[in-house]
């Protein structure tokens, strides 16, 4: 099995989405409305390769594209982690 080429943290203040090791990407708490299961469609910033199954959306308060899809190996358990971390950041 090939390793994951996107990979998704979540910290104290964001998530923070990377490229083999790279951080490409970091969406604070301040800006997130909400984290869900599943994709919206289309319209949206995507950081997945080829997956259709196990999709997060991230939706965002401000921004041109407001949703941002991820794939983790776990989606409930980052969803939870995130509203765990998002309610303590509060």
């Amino acid at each position: 099995m090939s390793p994951a080429v996107f990979s998704y943290k979540v910290t104290y203040s964001s998530i923070e989405i990377s490229l083999w090791g790279l951080t490409l990407r970091r969406i604070p708490f301040s800006n997130i409305q909400d984290v869900v299961a599943g994709s919206p469609g289309w319209n949206n910033e995507n950081w997945t390769v080829f997956k259709l199954r196990g999709l997060v959306t991230i939706r965002k308060k401000r921004g041109l594209i407001r949703n941002v899809v991820i794939a983790p190996d776990d989606p409930q358990a980052f969803i939870k982690l995130v509203h765990e971390r998002m309610a303590a950041f509060s």
